[in-house]
């Protein structure tokens, strides 16, 4: 049996049983920044199911919670995700390039995990498989046999009034909830690093300190190696309640080399640093995150001077509901971005701001541009039915920030219309589902309608639709 098929049928069955069993589980928050409670966490090792020591464990929990001997105190932990993703584009990105026509890719994805907790020491291993069918140009995160995607150790210290904890291995490097800084997810295989962390947490800040290098996937068993080719390091300070505000205060310095890098200026080594900060606050229905940074350092023979910003504001209103319906809560927002661009290609100076490690989705659900040159308001409305299910739509207009630079697409990719000087780039409406059909299951849909801006245009472009249909099972 090929691998995709077999993923395919472990999580139908997975599904199914995890359907039938409906077992309670305490809920925990996604990382800062999205807008449901689940049963899980985006970043599974971030999970802590010591609440269930001395707990009379459902079959659900025996698996999160197992004692190892009682006289040791250690215990362990089981987990994963099976996943189904199908992205169809009716054409791929305007049109252009040589996979610019109607396809569809059907992506599978299975992850396995296991965290060992023992005294002072905590240990985490999770293995992930891949399978991708459809996509013209495959991409490195797309297929694997199965592979280690984290692998660390951890070593917890009482230091102060908080803890230290001193990590080593491969991990998936989460800092804070940076725009800049991502796990990839949407992608089947998701963004990890060979390093080290050391992170000190207390009731008033988080504060941590890493190098690392990113893994470079490989379709092979067990194959994946660290990418020589760059080098990622910084630190990453929290605050929380700053100033007695409902919120947290982020700062945050990080470089990132690369052995070569290609721009519209041209291709060369790059040098970059970012520095920036981070305000998110919540408080009687209003929230707000907004984000900026600056970059300097060198590409090539040019020094770098790019800024960057970021934010979203959203009120949820009072909720309704019709008859005996399900309440529904509606929230407006307002989010967008701004990322200078490279005025003169030719002068000493580097203007064209990059995010480090961004998700393919930042700008846009279907990975359709970077953040880089670009600048974008996106008006959107949300609609919380009950606890399970969110509707969204938005308009989303996107612009070039200067004449002279591309548009930036998905990785290597450059959109470049060298006779036009429009800045117009795109406008993207969208439509969008979630539901957790239950604790265990998620089901996503998405449909996107882009048209096509006048720089576009002139590079050769025309509008095209997106679609998205996702299935996800985790326990």
């Amino acid at each position: 049996m090929k691998l995709g098929q077999w993923i395919v049928t472990t999580g139908a069955a997975l599904a199914a049983l995890l359907w039938l069993c409906g077992a309670a589980v305490k809920a925990q928050d996604e990382p800062e920044g999205t807008e449901r409670k689940t049963a899980f966490k985006l970043y599974r090792w971030q999970e802590d199911y010591s609440y269930l020591a001395g707990k009379e464990l459902s079959d659900w929990e025996r698996l999160k919670y197992i004692r190892i001997a009682e006289w040791s105190g250690a215990w362990l932990s089981l987990g994963g995700e099976v996943r189904y993703r199908l992205d169809g584009y009716d054409r791929y990105l305007f049109g252009l390039g040589r996979s610019g026509y109607a396809w569809a890719s059907s992506q599978e994805r299975i992850f396995q995990h296991v965290d060992l907790h023992w005294s002072l020491f905590r240990a985490f291993v999770q293995v992930d498989a891949a399978a991708e069918d459809g996509r013209p140009v495959q991409r490195a995160f797309d297929r694997s046999s199965p592979d280690l995607r984290n692998g660390f150790l951890d070593l917890i210290l009482p230091a102060g009034d908080g803890r230290l904890t001193l990590r080593g291995g491969r991990q998936e490097l989460w800092l804070g909830p940076s725009r800049w800084l991502a796990v990839r997810d949407p992608t089947n295989l998701r963004r990890s690093f060979d390093g080290a962390l050391a992170e000190y947490d207390d009731a008033a800040l988080t504060l941590r300190g890493f190098t690392a290098r990113p893994v470079d996937i490989m379709e092979g068993l067990f194959d994946d190696a660290t990418l020589g080719a760059e080098r990622f390091r910084g630190g990453y300070l929290t605050l929380k309640s700053p100033f007695g505000l409902p919120g947290t205060l982020d700062l945050y310095g990080y470089a990132k080399q690369q052995d070569s890098v290609s721009y519209r200026r041209g291709t060369a080594s790059e040098d970059r640093w970012t520095a920036g900060l981070r305000l998110a606050l919540k408080a009687h229905g209003f929230e707000m995150a907004a984000e900026a940074a600056r970059q300097g350092g060198s590409f090539g023979a040019a020094s770098i001077d790019a800024v960057g910003g970021f934010a979203d504001l959203g009120q949820r209103l009072k909720p309704f509901a019709l008859g005996d319906a399900t309440p529904v809560t509606p929230k407006l927002g307002l989010r967008g971005h701004y990322a200078s661009g490279d005025s003169n290609l030719n002068d000493g100076r580097f203007r064209t701001f990059v995010a480090a490690y961004p998700a393919a989705s930042v700008v846009s659900e279907m990975s359709l541009v970077s953040v880089s040159n670009l600048i974008n308001l996106q008006p959107y409305l949300q609609l919380f039915v009950g606890p399970t299910l969110t509707l969204g739509a938005s308009w989303n207009v996107l612009r070039k920030a200067t004449a002279a630079d591309s548009v930036y697409g998905p990785t290597g990719t450059l959109i470049t219309a060298k006779n036009s000087s429009s800045l117009d780039v795109a406008r993207i409406a969208q439509l969008d589902m979630v539901w957790d059909a239950s604790k265990f299951l998620q089901l996503h849909a998405l449909y996107s309608h882009v048209y096509a801006g006048g720089y576009v245009v002139a590079a050769g472009g025309r509008d095209f639709d997106y679609y998205r249909l996702q299935l996800m099972a985790r326990w």
